[in-house]
């Protein structure tokens, strides 16, 4: 049974249809699109983890990220009336 699946295996084949196409519409098939698939699905999980850990502390950090915008952005002078 396993010389039979094997026969069904073509690498030329399979090779021949993986495509990757990058223009004005980013387009990959094949083997590749099975790849970047599961690639996005990792990183997904990865940066729910990372969010999920950093939530404790998140709200200080935008805090503090608000008070460096502040600082940074030049002074308004107010016009005389």
């Amino acid at each position: 049974m396993a010389w039979r699946m094997l026969a069904l295996f073509d690498p030329v084949r399979i090779s021949r249809r993986a495509r990757i196409r990058i223009g004005k519409n980013f387009r990959v098939d094949g083997i590749p699109a099975i790849l970047l698939g599961i690639a996005s699905i990792v990183t997904a999980a990865s940066a729910g983890r990372v969010i999920e850990k950093a939530a404790p502390i998140l709200p200080e950090t935008l805090r503090e990220t608000r008070e460096l915008l502040r600082s940074l952005r030049p002074e308004r002078k107010e016009l005389a009336p």
